[in-house]
Order: structure tokens, then sequence, then C-alpha cells
């Protein structure tokens, strides 16, 4: 039996929609029947295959991370799920036995998988997962905010590494990552918050979600706009556009002793004035990949519950699967918030 997919063939820009082969679950494997998927910012770097791409992921692979789906059949060892279940899918595919899983760092597994890169992700009309990375959803949660929990996980992470409550925090990048961001950091009390985008569209949704203020980050007067609108350096830094400039900016315009959080996915190396940026000013400096499992998705499923309500503006536009190039071309535009695929086979 066939399927429709998205699928990186090979190493070079774009993707091929494609009907490939149903996969059939493994015996501690869940197959599910994908409802909806989001297009992530680490998928348009595999789209465009820029340096960042070609340097870390084999080809081919069928592309997908960020999905919901029901329960279509359930592998021999794959106890607790029944078929018809709603779940999320916790994309680090962790090892569970090396030393960093066994010291709760199972998002940095070291012999970590990663769905949609590594094994065949979710932008197609099944796929199978191990059944310990599955999420049951609560029937609160609507479909349309259920597929971002594994994104908005990443948000949690971020904005919640360090204590925000009552802190100048400035975002760097209003893209869905920074979005939502900032919807965390504003349900938690962080004051004043202050985004940055060269996109007019994106800061306005950055204010729907709770910016007290939005900065052009293409403005000659950035820098001292930023700290007129904080009255103050930030204290808290969140870099979720991974453009060099603003990963800089963001060591550089930190206030001493203030903590730096980074997400964002420059596509080459990036050089910063270690001394004068990080060292003396004594700053703390955390990456981010993925969600810490399973702390983060507890917290992220109250955050659905209680205030998944905001999100919604942010969920501008939604594409049929056979439509994926149609759904790329917006996200290149700049003029959207989350773009999210409708699988419903």
């Amino acid at each position: 039996m066939t399927m429709l997919a998205i699928r990186k063939a090979r190493p070079q820009r774009g993707v091929e929609v494609a009907r490939v082969e149903r996969p059939e679950p493994g015996f501690d494997e869940l197959l599910l029947r994908v409802r909806r998927a989001g297009i992530c910012g680490s998928d348009r770097h595999l789209y465009a295959w820029d340096s960042w791409a070609e340097l870390n992921f084999p080809t081919p692979f069928t592309l997908g991370h960020e999905i919901v789906g029901e329960v279509a059949a359930v592998g021999a060892a794959a106890k607790g799920f029944d078929v018809g279940e709603l779940v999320a899918v916790e994309s680090h595919i962790f090892c569970g036995v090396c030393r960093a899983c066994r010291t709760g760092n199972a998002h940095v597994c070291e012999d970590l998988r990663i769905l949609g890169i590594d094994v065949d992700g979710g932008f197609a009309e099944h796929v199978a997962v191990p059944a310990r990375v599955a999420w049951k959803v609560r029937p609160e949660i609507p479909l349309e905010r259920a597929v971002l929990f594994e994104p908005l996980g990443n948000a949690v992470h971020a904005a919640m590494r360090f204590d925000v409550s009552g802190q100048p925090i400035a975002v760097y990048g209003c893209g869905p990552m920074g979005l939502m961001s900032i919807a965390v950091a504003h349900s938690v009390g962080a004051y004043p918050i202050v985004a940055s985008d060269i996109s007019a569209y994106r800061r306005g949704l950055a204010e729907t979600m709770g910016a007290h203020a939005t900065l052009d980050a293409a403005a000659p007067s950035f820098e001292s706009d930023l700290f007129d609108a904080l009255g103050s350096r930030p204290t808290v830094s969140l870099e979720m556009s991974g453009h060099p400039d603003a990963f800089r900016q963001a060591l550089r315009l930190s206030a001493n002793a203030g903590k730096v959080v980074l997400l964002g996915i420059p596509p080459t190396p990036v050089s910063i004035n270690l001394a004068d940026d990080l060292l003396f000013k004594g700053l703390e400096v955390y990456g981010v990949t993925g969600r810490l499992i399973w702390d983060t998705w507890y917290r992220t499923e109250a955050f659905l519950i209680r205030h998944g309500d905001v999100l919604d503006p942010m969920l501008t536009h939604t594409f049929p699967l056979a439509e994926f190039e149609s759904a790329m071309d917006t996200i290149h535009t700049g003029q959207c918030g989350k773009v999210l695929l409708e699988i419903d086979a």
C-alpha cells in the first residue's frame, strides 16, 4: 500500500512530492495516521539545502518532525496505546541507555536520531514512531494546537530556562519560535518584553503574542532603541532567529551577568568577541536543542490548556500535503506566522 510523502530525495534545493510504501510498525512502534504537521525553520534549511544542511544530513529521507496523529496500529511491544488515540510526537528519538539519557538529558542523547532527518518523518499520510516518544493528547486541546506540542516545547524550554518573571527581556526574531517564546515569557510575568525582526508583519504578530514593544532589527538606531524600550540592557536575551548579527547582538547588548538563550540555527559558523562580549561580562549562555524529556512536555501541556488561545493568531496558513511547495513559497515571503499542513488521508 502506498501513501503520499514529502521526500528529500537528493542533496540539492527542493523536495519531491512522491508516493512511497506505507510503513509497518516495528515491535515497539506505533503507526500513526498523521492529521496535522507544522513546518519548522529546520525544514526550511533542509528545503534550501544550505551549508548547515549539506554538512550534517545524508539523503534520502521523508521530512517532518512536528506532527500529531491518530494511532492506526500498535506494535507487539508498544504498550499503553490504543488504536484511535490522538498523540503528539517527541522528535528526538533517544536510546534510553547512554550516559546522557541516564542522567536526565535524553534530549541530547549520545545516539540521538531525529524524526524527519535521521529516520523518515511525518510529512506523510502515515509514519511509524517508537512508542516511547509518543505523548497522548488530552481531549481539551484542539487538533490545531496539539500539533504545536513539539515546537512550542522548544519555546517553553527557551523562555523558562531562566527565571524571566519581572525581568526585562529581548527576543531576537519574530518567526514562529520567537512568537511562541514571547507568549510563554508573557504568561510567566516577564516585563518588559521587547521583540525585534526585519518584518513589520511579524512584529505585529509579536505584539499580539504579548510583546510590550517591537523594533525593526534593521534600523540604524536599533541598539539605542532597544535600551530605551527596555529601560536598561536586557537581563535575559532569547536569540530565536539564527541570524549571525542577532547572535552577536544577543551577547554584546546583554546586561552584565545576563542570561542568553540561543535557539536559532545559524547557516554558517559565527565569529564572536569571546572576551569582551561573554567572558568579561560574566554571561550565562544556554543552547536549546529540543525539549527536556519529559519535563518540558508537562509544562507545554499546561500552557496549551491554560493559554493555548493566545497562539491562535499566529496560525496563519494551512495547506494540504500535496501543496507543500505553496506552503514553502508562503514561508519565504515572511508574511506568515506558523504554517501547518493538513494531512487527513
